[in-house]
């Protein structure tokens, strides 16, 4: 059996017998509206192999752009068999259905799935978030994958799917000795970047101890399962275009800084598997065959910018919108519209944090959305009442966050045409108390008309 790395969380398993399984292919650039690009980046003869595949199946762990791509995907046969967890609610499949694509199996989860001879297990979701808090909604959106040869070799590969201690000791209880175990060493979060109420020396510092939390639970994670191989993977992008002095502030580790921590952390020195595009570990030889197509196979933090620097002129579709001059816009009546569907979305849910929104909006001239300057809608979670108001009143002793964003990222956030989760590295955010709350976060994906 042999595993192939292409890039970020996309890998490409080939069964002794031949069989593949490709992961979450994404080989475009400037996703998530011109902000997020493969790094390091594919050789152009590499990214043209890997865009003409012809695997068995694919496997699609989730729904974020990085995992779910529309560009690689029109790249394969519409009858190519897709394997995706059967999650409760059917989101991944009718994107997939949008696109064309026809074979589309969704495994229950926790249960094998035959491929042949060999088999895959789909995980659900370990926790809401990396942290292990919460999430109040309790719609779980992200999986892992288990596979397992014909002659014996498994693999676990937990791709974004947050783990705790707890959730390895659970891999290592129900699948044995794994041959390779595939482990986040970091993620795609927008922390603490888009903060503003951080100065330029609080996000440094954050960025460090972030990083330093993440590669440790990675060696925590490894000894744990105790795999005859870890592979470092998933949360391998740079930040570019218009956000591409956030890419200062990206937590994500450079190969010698895994390389460290593994050390420091006394694990065996040949179990640590670090492997760039193209890289190919055989799991039968136990060897590695190296790509030499491979760029920047131990690249630093100044060399991550300075590819960051170079991408700042990549156009973003978001500050394209526009709206005809004269023509009215209810600005007011489309976010009232839109809190509706959140509040119906709590009351489902029957979940009501105790925290105000403010959605701090800033026209601008090509979207000027009837605002002469810019204005606060401010959302009590805890009621249906939207309040428009020019300046900022929080209410005292009461937690809040603020969204501070332009008429076109509201505007595409209103007509579907980009997801919160992706809006928010268009915008800046504040707040108080200054802690990450997934409820909040899962709720304002419904914040649309």
């Amino acid at each position: 059996m042999k595993i192939e790395y292409v890039t970020n969380a996309s890998f490409l398993f080939t069964f002794s017998d031949g069989t593949t399984v490709l992961t979450d292919p994404w080989y475009e650039d400037g996703i998530y509206h011109g902000l997020l690009f493969n790094y390091p980046p594919i050789h152009s003869k590499q990214r043209e192999r890997y865009l003409n595949l012809k695997p068995d199946y694919l496997y699609i762990s989730h729904i974020h752009g990085d995992h779910f791509n529309p560009f690689t995907l029109s790249h394969f046969d519409k009858g190519i068999p897709i394997l995706i967890g059967k999650f409760p609610t059917p989101a991944l499949s009718l994107a997939l259905q949008q696109l064309g694509f026809t074979n589309i199996k969704e495994c229950s989860f926790d249960e094998p799935w035959k491929l042949g001879e060999n088999s895959v297990t789909i995980i659900k979701e370990f926790s809401g978030s990396s942290d292990d808090i919460v999430n109040e909604t309790n719609i779980p959106v992200d999986s892992s994958i288990y596979l397992e040869d014909k002659n014996g070799y498994s693999v676990f590969f937990a791709v974004d799917n947050p783990m705790q201690i707890r959730h390895a000791e659970q891999i290592k209880t129900t699948f044995g000795k794994l041959d390779a175990a595939i482990l986040a060493y970091s993620g795609a979060s927008i922390y603490p970047f888009v903060f503003s109420h951080y100065s330029d020396d609080e996000k440094k510092a954050r960025v460090e101890q972030l990083k330093s939390s993440r590669l440790k639970k990675f060696c925590q994670l490894a000894e744990i399962i105790d795999a005859d191989f870890s592979i470092p993977a998933a949360g391998s992008f740079v930040i570019g275009g218009t956000g591409y002095k956030y890419a200062q502030y990206q937590h994500q580790a450079c190969p010698s800084e895994i390389k460290s921590a593994w050390h420091q952390h006394k694990l065996e020195e040949s179990k640590l598997a670090m492997l760039s595009t193209g890289d190919v570990l055989d799991l039968s030889s136990r060897s590695t065959s190296l790509s030499p197509l491979a760029l920047d196979r131990d690249f630093t933090q100044q060399d991550r910018i300075d590819y960051a620097k170079s991408l700042k002129n990549f156009p973003c579709e978001l500050h394209s919108i526009a709206w005809p001059e004269g023509l009215m816009m209810p600005i007011n009546s489309l976010l009232f519209k839109a809190r509706a569907n959140v509040w119906r979305a709590q009351e489902k849910l029957s979940t009501y944090p105790d925290t105000d929104v403010f959605l701090h909006i800033e026209p601008v001239e090509m979207l000027p959305a009837g605002l002469k300057s810019p204005i606060y809608a401010k959302i009590s979670m805890d009621s249906e009442r939207v309040k428009i108001d020019t300046i900022f009143e929080p209410t005292k002793d009461k937690p809040y966050i603020v969204f501070s964003m332009t008429t076109q990222v509201l505007i595409a956030l209103l007509l579907g045409g980009t997801f919160w989760n992706v809006a928010e590295y268009h915008m800046t955010i504040e707040r108080v108390p200054d802690q990450f709350d997934p409820t909040l976060r899962s709720l304002m994906a419904y914040f649309k008309l």
